[in-house]
């Protein structure tokens, strides 16, 4: 008997860690916790800070 197929909540789900982390402030190592960016020494603006892909300098490096 043939293995049956991926239900769909496990094909989004291995879809969703291929693709990595949103590229957004809340995970980028240039920004702080109190909510400003090192890179441009400033405190983006919240449509900003919640937006996807916005920044072209998004950055978050491997822990090891």
């Amino acid at each position: 008997m043939p293995r049956p197929p991926k239900p769909d909540f496990l094909v989004q789900y291995e879809e969703w860690t291929k693709a990595g982390p949103p590229p957004c402030c809340h995970n980028c190592d240039h920004y702080s916790g109190e909510g400003r960016c090192f890179l441009f020494n400033m405190e983006p603006p919240i449509e900003f800070v919640n937006s996807y892909g916005k920044c072209d300098q998004w950055s978050q490096e491997i822990p090891f």
